[in-house]
């Protein structure tokens, strides 16, 4: 057909393009978007957050991270977080509804099921408008874990494929429970899955994150080291090493390093071969006749083979009709890249709830993902990592990232998203988060020694849409308060006037001026106090403006100003007229 433009085309040609359109082949994810009632209200009101100030929990000194606990929505939290921390989060993890059928996914306020027309299409809506907003959390080398089982698993992965790009794929684990199990027609099924995308895969390749020590190597190191100070002879101690490996059922089935050499190194041995056709004579120590050649050739090259035999790094047989093997230490083979497949008892997850929350608790029913594999994901994330949970549930994310500081003295920091359904915020979230730092529990019985942690708590709020854009900036600048607060990290109060709010942090001072026309006289007063850092000022615009420009009098200290609410509204603009982003 011709190459014309649309308005030139007749009824009857037009017709026959849509027609052709329609047989072509497709591939990809197609559902009918479906109306979300929390997203439409967004339409008329913006969500904000506002402190509960008696749910604070401060049992760790200021300059640690503040922990942050968000009760409400999660499609209203992600978007107030879009404005705290956008770019700035380095592991979401979440369990979303797993959209089984069995009341364990409402749409709108109603359960769906599986006799529901659009059963997949409000899942998948419901997921992507979630899932578009935690893609502007993640950091460049950020990646997200996402809890799901059979019933969405391949929707899943093309949705994620979708919006965080298909090669930014990552690795599809397998969560192998242990116990329990859903019985279907053909099958007993004990796993489930953690699906795991990147923001940029090429980033983050060589990260630590990718990698663990291997099972079981802090133990033997130490083993070892008790068994050398105590004068066991190596004989010994490799019977007590292969004892450790055997008493222990999640290192079954691992690579053993169950030798010692004569300076009491775990070792294991390893061939010298490869299909390098690499082949020249090596003589045994102790016959001096050349030794076997393994059929391949040897991976080393003979000055390479010269200088490990020199450094005792080879090992012969008894003569020279065994081929030689090479050493491989523990100590240098330390970090193994993670296992697809992980073990975690299922039944952990309510074990540990009920002794925290007792055996009555309100999430004794729901299953909750068990600490030992929150750990296993998380292990080797940056000690300084903000991890976000926006399915949060009973609280095992937070729990798993403050286990993990204590165990190597790292700083991260956990945000965690919940809705308040059945009081689960206030009786589950809550209170666990609680009896983790402070090692008591709500019936004041002793769990633990407690983790030493500061944790936040706020609520979704939010304001409603007026009939002039100045009218919304003035009553959405105020309710921005403690949004800046949490984007700056800023908790500790030093003014509290009507018009200005200045708050502190181990790196330095932020201040809030609602009164512009009063500028100066605001500035006045934050010059007065102490701070070597730059200040992070908010001020009051009705444009993009922010004002600091007009002060001609020399300040002492440095400025980063912004206007308020201009930030916040644009935003919101980009997220709630695309309703959650375009797929």
């Amino acid at each position: 057909m011709e190459n014309k433009s649309l308005n030139e085309y007749s009824k009857e040609e037009l017709i026959k393009i849509i027609n052709s359109l329609k047989k072509q082949k497709k591939f990809g994810l197609v559902w009918e978007d479906k109306p979300e009632k929390v997203a439409i209200e967004c339409e008329q009101k913006l969500p904000v957050l506002k402190e509960v100030e008696e749910k604070a929990i401060n049992e760790a000194n200021s300059s640690a991270p503040t922990n942050i606990i968000i009760e409400g929505d999660n499609y209203h939290a992600l978007s107030v977080l879009n404005y705290t921390h956008a770019g700035k989060i380095d592991v979401i993890y979440i369990d979303p509804p797993y959209n089984t059928g069995n009341k364990d996914f409402a749409f709108n306020d109603k359960f769906v099921d599986k006799e529901d027309s659009f059963f997949h299409s409000k899942w998948l809506s419901f997921m992507s408008k979630r899932l578009l907003l935690a893609k502007n959390l993640l950091t460049e080398h950020g990646i997200i874990l996402i809890s799901i089982n059979d019933e969405e698993m391949a929707t899943l992965k093309l949705l994620c494929c979708q919006i965080f790009g298909e090669e930014n794929f990552i690795e599809n684990f397998v969560w192998v429970k242990n116990s329990g199990g859903s019985l279907s027609k053909t099958t007993l099924t004990r796993h489930e899955y953690v699906l795991c995308f990147a923001k940029n895969k090429q980033v983050v390749l060589n990260d630590d994150f990718f990698f663990m020590k291997k099972p079981g190597y802090d133990d033997i190191m130490s083993l070892v080291e008790k068994a050398k100070n105590r004068g066991l002879k190596r004989e010994v101690v490799e019977k007590e090493i292969k004892r450790f490996y055997n008493s222990h059922s999640e290192l079954k089935g691992i690579t053993l390093y169950d030798s010692i050499d004569e300076d009491f190194k775990v070792y294991r041995c390893l061939p010298i071969t490869a299909p390098n056709d690499n082949f020249y004579d090596v003589l045994h120590p102790k016959t001096g006749k050349p030794v076997k050649t393994p059929p391949r050739g040897w991976s080393w090259s003979k000055e390479t083979m010269a200088e490990k035999i020199k450094e005792g790094r080879v090992i012969f047989g008894k003569d020279e009709n065994y081929v030689p093997s090479q050493k491989l230490y523990l100590e240098e083979a330390k970090f193994e890249h993670k296992r697809s497949t992980i073990n975690s008892d299922q039944a952990e997850g309510n074990k540990t709830l009920a002794t925290i929350l007792g055996a009555n608790n309100k999430f004794r029913n729901s299953n909750p993902k068990p600490i030992s594999l929150l750990k296993y994901l998380l292990q080797n994330t940056d000690s300084n990592s903000i991890v976000l949970d926006f399915f949060a549930g009973s609280g095992t994310t937070g729990q798993a990232v403050m286990e993990l500081n204590q165990e190597d003295g790292g700083n991260r920091q956990f945000i965690l998203c919940t809705n308040n359904e059945n009081q689960i915020a206030e009786e589950v979230t809550y209170p666990r988060i609680k009896t983790v730092v402070t090692g008591t529990r709500p019936d004041g019985a002793k769990y633990s020694d407690g983790i030493p942690a500061n944790v936040r708590y706020f609520k979704t709020d939010f304001v409603e849409k007026d009939d002039t854009l100045d009218k919304l900036r003035r009553k959405l600048s105020p309710a921005c308060e403690d949004m800046i607060r949490i984007r700056e990290g800023a908790y500790e109060k030093l003014i509290d006037d009507n018009m200005l709010k200045v708050y502190e942090n181990s790196r330095g001072l932020t201040a809030i001026v609602y009164d512009r026309f009063e500028l100066e006289e605001h500035l006045a007063k934050i010059e007065e106090l102490e701070t070597d850092s730059p200040v992070n000022l908010y001020v009051f615009s009705y444009t993009k403006h922010d004002r600091l420009d007009e002060i001609d009098k020399p300040l002492k200290h440095t400025y980063i100003s912004q206007p308020i609410p201009e930030g916040v509204l644009e935003i919101y603009k980009r997220i709630f007229n695309q309703k959650g982003g375009k797929r």
